[in-house]
């Protein structure tokens, strides 16, 4: 879970420096917090899609969710809004990494970009509906139900969003905060 919390000391800089108003003020402040958790989902989606090796950005995607927690609407920049990027970073199947499988003396063995892993007693197969070959085990003794194997991510995903993500989390979020509370004071005064 990313959370980010503003310093309300340099909000109320910026506001009194730009002379807004608390309405204009809090528009601007709920717009940029939206804004920064949509970039902040998309150089996630991006970033973990080449970090881990995955094939496609569904499977981050989908692990992605961005929560946001209503705060009061009166001029006290200590309770605004805020939002919290959380990360699904369980175990992910082999089917969704780029490389390749392969049958081993043992079971069945991946290489690719999220390195080289073996399972021993499982076997590559094609499921049902499925283009690509990924290695599946047998639940038990009996021929079915069999189940996909994962590859662990969390240790790699958690040291790619604190080293790229989350330093970049406070330029995004001035960038669009003061972009908009700028147009926001042009527009009215210009009306």
């Amino acid at each position: 879970m990313l959370d980010f919390d503003v310093d309300a000391d340099d909000l109320q800089r910026v506001v009194e420096e730009l002379g807004a108003m608390p309405k204009e003020v809090n528009a601007s402040y709920n717009r940029a917090l939206t804004r920064t958790a949509a970039t902040l989902r998309k150089l996630s989606s991006k970033g973990l899609v080449s970090e881990l090796g995955l094939r496609r950005a569904k499977a981050a995607r989908k692990r992605l969710k961005t929560i946001r927690v209503k705060g009061s609407k009166s001029g006290d920049y200590r309770k605004m809004a805020s939002v919290k990027l959380w990360y699904g970073l369980n175990d992910i199947a082999v089917s969704e990494f780029k490389g390749r499988v392969s049958e081993t003396t043992s079971g069945a063995g991946y290489s690719g970009p999220a390195g080289s892993h073996s399972f021993p007693g499982a076997f590559v197969a094609k499921p049902r509906g499925a283009n690509r070959r990924t290695i599946m085990r047998r639940r038990g003794a009996r021929r079915l139900p069999i189940h996909q194997e994962t590859l662990p991510v969390k240790d790699r995903a958690d040291v790619f969003v604190e080293d790229e993500i989350f330093n970049q989390l406070e330029v995004i979020f001035w960038r669009h905060f003061r972009r908009d509370l700028e147009r926001r004071i042009a527009y009215l005064r210009a009306a």
